[in-house]
């Protein structure tokens, strides 16, 4: 499980160096994609492949809803093996995508990490305070 936030910059190549505590996860390889609210996830392959399969999963193949999804899923997905410093290369799309400068959050979300500008994430974690605050464990499972 990827816990915690960290606070890194992009170097001069748009390299992340990735928090020593997901390295050793990650060593074997990771795919970065984009996410919702406009941040880009980090995973390891196999969650990549078992998300990539759940969220096929109840699409027909030809509808524009799998074509808009497998797009942005697939379409700009990157596909890395960590260099022995622990450094990822951020794509410029998904740069883009996020709305990334050099300054970085990076965040655990349980089964992937989170690639964050830090003011998008400010406002999104503010604009949904309340309803964390509100939370009620029985109503929502996680798997």
């Amino acid at each position: 499980m990827f816990i915690g936030t960290s606070y890194p910059k992009l170097d001069d190549k748009f390299r992340l160096i990735l928090p020593a505590k997901f390295r050793d996860r990650l060593a074997g390889g990771v795919i970065l994609t984009k996410g919702q609210e406009n941040c880009v996830v980090v995973m390891t392959r196999a969650e990549y492949e078992a998300r990539a399969q759940a969220l096929t999963a109840d699409t027909t193949v030809g509808t524009q809803d799998y074509r808009v999804l497998s797009r942005h899923f697939f379409g700009d997905a990157d596909e890395q093996t960590p260099d022995g410093q622990g450094r990822i290369l951020v794509t410029s799309k998904l740069r883009e995508w996020a709305g990334l400068g050099r300054d970085l959050v990076v965040a655990g979300a349980g089964k992937h990490i989170e690639i964050w500008n830090p003011e998008t994430r400010e406002s999104y974690m503010n604009a949904g305070a309340e309803a964390f605050a509100n939370f009620s464990e029985g109503e929502v499972r996680l798997s």
